[in-house]
């Protein structure tokens, strides 16, 4: 099986080495994000909050780009064609913040060109969760929590149309951490051990009662990968909008950098 890896800048950057949902290794390293043999430089400068409030931008890295909506050119969303790579739409959070804060500000719409569709893990939602609260990501000890789309399956998303996806209801088992152990959740796909928001909110409150959410991305791209035959239900287009981590919302090219510029 490929693997690919991940980092993601906070104080200070992890490393996150994917293979399948529930089959995920952190490690930590340098303040870039490497995918294979493409490595990106995120630029948290370049996202800080244009006013008291608003929260930082989010940073489009690597194959994530603005776009008009397929449906309705007036509106500003996001996409990325899997083909060319990873793309991720990471957002900075501000220090100290509890995944208590995050309640109903969690979610995204997705719009997939057929026959692309999702599985493998992507896209998906990723909180960095520092446990201890000193502000760095380090293993072991912090870890990952992932929402998978169309949870608990995790595949066969619809293509054609916009689905809003709510990753803090209190009934869909979207989540699943890395590692599992950290907190019982996942792996991806078992609606047994997958949790609720709600569940992992309360086991990440009572467990690491000094935690902080440092960051949050919306990732895809990285199944894409996985074979060296395409899969044209994995590789392709996808069009993001809505997409909500605490307190800001991405509905316009103005919410968004590429590249740290």
């Amino acid at each position: 099986m490929k693997r690919m890896t991940i980092a993601a800048t906070v104080a200070l950057v992890m490393f996150v080495a994917i293979t399948v949902p529930g089959a995920q290794d952190l490690l930590s390293s340098a303040e870039t994000l490497v995918f294979g043999a493409t490595v990106l430089q995120p630029n948290p400068a370049s996202t800080q909050e244009e006013l008291p409030g608003m929260g930082h931008k989010f940073e489009l890295l690597g194959a994530m780009q603005d776009d008009k909506d397929p449906e309705n050119t007036t509106n500003d969303v996001v996409s990325i064609d899997t083909n060319l790579g990873i793309g991720l739409a990471y957002r900075n959070l501000p220090p100290g913040i509890k995944i208590a804060a995050l309640d109903n500000q969690v979610g995204l719409k997705y719009y997939f060109v057929a026959p692309r569709s999702c599985g493998g893990g992507s896209p998906r939602l990723d909180l960095l969760i520092d446990a201890n609260g000193d502000g760095k990501f380090t293993q072991p000890g912090d870890f990952v929590a992932h929402a998978h789309v169309n949870a608990p399956a995790t595949i066969g998303c619809p293509t054609g149309e916009w689905v809003y996806q709510n990753f803090a209801d209190h009934t869909t088992k979207w989540w699943e951490t890395t590692p599992a152990t950290a907190t019982g959740c996942g792996p991806a796909g078992n609606p047994f051990t997958t949790c609720t928001w709600d569940e992992l909110e309360s086991r990440v409150t009572l467990n690491y009662p000094n935690h902080k959410v440092l960051a949050g991305f919306l990732l895809d791209g990285e199944s894409c990968g996985f074979t060296t035959i395409p899969d044209p239900t994995r590789c392709g287009k996808a069009y993001y909008d809505l997409v909500t981590i605490e307190n800001r919302t991405l509905e316009n090219d103005q919410d968004t950098v590429k590249d740290g510029r």
